[in-house]
């Protein structure tokens, strides 16, 4: 879409758009993506789908008028230039794929972000990386849960299977 040529409702509805993004998500962040190729940004935004997030290229002007009065306003710095947002509630799969997206294409270019109301710098989003999951952190949850049970299974199961072999060798002595 080219928003130079936008009509007055479009620009309106545009903004309408970015308020509900802005209330409705906890992480928004924010990248440049000059030089990339039609294809490397529909790559990054099929990529973003498989993870649950959402990429929007964004008019600069429209957007400050958006958050302005929000309690994302301190975000509007990072709105320089041929900017687009991601935005989601997975902190830690959007932060994954931009930064491994940007590592494979320099052309993208992490400029910042907001998680509720905290400002990230670039520096907290790459470390915001590098935790687990979610999917993987329930499956070690459910690793840690699983081996007490057997091990508590296996202590019940041998005094029973001791007190069988006692009965069974008291029996066959009789």
């Amino acid at each position: 879409m080219v928003y130079n040529i936008m009509n007055r409702q479009q620009k309106q509805n545009f903004v309408e758009n970015i308020k509900s993004i802005i209330t409705e998500y906890n992480l928004i962040l924010v990248f440049h993506y000059r030089g990339m190729s039609v294809n490397e940004i529909s790559d990054l935004r099929v990529k973003s789908f498989e993870t649950g997030a959402n990429i929007k290229v964004t008019n600069n002007r429209l957007i400050k008028i958006a958050l302005d009065g929000s309690e994302k306003s301190a975000m509007s710095e990072f709105f320089e230039g041929p900017t687009a947002i991601a935005y989601s509630n997975d902190p830690v799969e959007l932060t994954k794929l931009l930064a491994n997206f940007s590592k494979t294409n320099e052309k993208l270019t992490i400029i910042g972000g907001i998680m509720n109301k905290e400002i990230l710098t670039v520096e907290k989003i790459l470390e915001l990386s590098k935790l687990p999951s979610l999917d993987e952190t329930r499956a070690k949850l459910i690793g840690l849960l699983n081996t007490p049970a057997q091990r508590i299974t296996g202590l019940v199961a041998a005094p029973a299977g001791k007190v069988a072999n006692v009965i069974n060798a008291f029996s066959k002595s009789n």
